[in-house]
């Protein structure tokens, strides 16, 4: 994605922040202080921000579970009894249509891809500063992913995509990954292509209804496309089409597909 297209997009999630209903949000960790400084932080997005806060997993998919009307789930990877995606796998098992945001002190490359990779809205680092975190937040709120970008850049920036794709040999100069489409996006455009609703591509791809409503919403903004018919029609336009069906992952090849 170009810097002024991140920019547009930075200053979009800017404009909505100020327009949201007030927002609810879970915040799962053990350490008091994390707790409490999230709080304050979030609370420069929405003075009104609802907080319920979990000090475990238990408590967490507990308090998920009691409403799920949650606009964000901040969690920590490694409360007790659980460390690196063991604490991601047992919440989504128990909630899985929670819009979760990973909140870590650990974030080595692996593990960032595998959990975006899972669906998660963002991997933001503990020792990230206030500004980043706020950042993210909003860019998330917007419809975006966000990873902490010393994962793919030798230098700081505030907010970035996950890894895009490797280049692709196409007949036009616009791929997926020059119009800042990310790996989980495309396999999303994928599924919408052959027409399929959120619903049929939540259950094919194991993604909570929240997540792929952003990924769709994301593919619109890239397409600079109104509707998922637009979107359809866009991909066919770019000749899209054929290479959507080629890079498809084998995972995707089920019987019942063709």
């Amino acid at each position: 994605m170009n810097g002024a297209k991140m920019n547009t997009t930075l200053q979009a999630g800017h404009a909505e922040a100020a327009a949201w209903p007030s927002l609810k949000l879970l915040i799962a960790d053990d350490h008091h202080l994390v707790r409490e400084g999230l709080k304050l932080a979030v609370r420069q997005l929405d003075e009104a921000v609802e907080i319920v806060e979990a000090d475990t997993l238990a408590k967490a998919i507990e308090a998920y579970q009691a409403n799920p009307a949650f606009d964000l789930v901040l969690l920590d990877l490694n409360m007790p009894g659980t460390s690196g995606l063991m604490a991601l796998d047992g919440f989504e098992e128990h909630c899985p249509d929670a819009r979760v945001v990973v909140i870590s002190s650990a974030y080595d490359m692996q593990t960032v891809q595998t959990a975006v990779r899972r669906g998660v809205l963002g991997f933001i680092p503990k020792m990230s500063g206030k500004g980043t975190l706020l950042s993210a937040l909003r860019f998330i709120l917007a419809g975006g992913v966000y990873v902490p970008p010393e994962m793919f850049l030798g230098e700081q920036s505030q907010v970035m995509p996950i890894q895009p794709l490797p280049a692709m040999p196409t007949t036009t100069q616009n791929t997926p990954q020059s119009m800042g489409l990310t790996l989980r996006q495309v396999d999303v455009l994928r599924q919408l292509v052959e027409g399929k609703s959120n619903k049929l591509i939540c259950r094919e791809m194991n993604l909570a209804m929240g997540t792929v409503k952003g990924h769709v919403a994301a593919i619109l903004h890239a397409l600079d496309v109104n509707s998922r018919a637009e979107a359809i029609a866009a991909a066919d336009r770019l000749g899209w089409r054929a290479m959507l069906r080629a890079t498809a992952p084998s995972r995707q090849a089920e019987p019942g597909d063709n």
